[in-house]
């Protein structure tokens, strides 16, 4: 039965914004020879997130330290594409039981002058 509090629509979202990771990534051996500091925006969607608010509860949520394993995911990897780092990324985020989908954004300054940053998102789906 609806409560009145929300449809069978409702998707809800917790949001890590400014996550810097520290990366080696471009497709030049000099771009990948220091690690950069890429910049990261995450979105994670859930059906609902009102038990966790109506109990005031940390396990009925999606706890944001989640960062700490995205972060941890491509730490001290090289890659070519911030891409594949947004990919490495959203794969964590779906292991947890309640993340229906998720939208990265990376973005990183590129070594192209008159460019400030250069970035992708994605949205990835739990597999059904």
């Amino acid at each position: 039965m609806n409560s009145g509090y929300e449809s069978r629509d409702t998707m809800d979202s917790l949001f890590l914004e400014g996550l810097e990771v520290p990366c080696r990534v471009g497709c030049t051996d000099p771009e990948r020879a220091t690690p950069q500091s890429l910049r990261c925006e995450v979105r994670l969607f859930c059906k609902s997130l009102r038990e966790a608010g109506v109990a005031d509860d940390l396990e009925k949520t999606v706890d944001y330290r989640m960062a700490y394993d995205m972060i941890d995911a491509v730490q001290g990897r090289e890659y070519l594409l911030i891409e594949r780092v947004a990919e490495a990324m959203a794969e964590v985020a779906l292991k947890h039981p309640l993340v229906d989908h998720v939208s990265i954004s990376v973005k990183k300054r590129p070594p192209v002058q008159g460019l400030e940053w250069a970035g992708v998102t994605i949205t990835r789906h739990r597999a059904a």
